[in-house]
């Protein structure tokens, strides 16, 4: 859990006719693990009753390495950053059999209002001291995360 890793193993199906993972499996590989850190980190730390749910406002990719049916690949989460109203969550793959980077990437989420989806509020205080929570506990970042755009940094603001 700190890191919050998700292991995959790629399905024939994730692969166009050649064997190779199609592009667009990538951000959704990246998007499934961010929703199980919901899951498993951040909701467990809110008040009983409250949901989180924050629709994605960034998405951000760099491809690294091929992956083809059969491999296995660990996805690390990490939050890269809080704002008032936004939420950074960082994703680094690499490969399980030799360790090589698969990608790198960010999904920035936006906290609205449950009553109008169209109106923004703070981040709650809970979820921010979750987020520092898993990150003071999780180590640094890995250093390839420096390749993806500064907002990257922690921050508390």
């Amino acid at each position: 859990m700190r890191p919050f890793t998700v292991r995959r193993c790629v399905r024939w199906s994730d692969c166009d006719p050649a064997g190779v993972v199609y592009a667009g499996k990538f951000p959704l590989y990246m998007l499934d693990a961010c929703q199980l850190f919901g899951q498993h980190v951040v909701q467990p730390a809110l008040p009983a009753g409250v949901q989180h749910r924050a629709p994605g406002k960034g998405l951000e990719i760099e491809f690294l390495g091929p992956l083809w049916p059969g491999d296995v690949f660990d996805i690390e989460i990490h939050p890269g950053g809080i704002g008032t109203r936004t939420v950074h969550l960082l994703a680094a793959a690499r490969r399980v059999d030799d360790g090589r980077p698969v990608f790198i990437g960010r999904v920035t989420s936006i906290h609205v209002s449950p009553d109008d989806r169209t109106i923004g509020v703070d981040v709650a205080p809970e979820l921010r001291a979750a987020l520092e929570d898993q990150a003071a506990h999780s180590g640094p970042p890995p250093q390839i995360l420096q390749r993806l755009s500064p907002v990257t940094r922690f921050a508390k603001g």
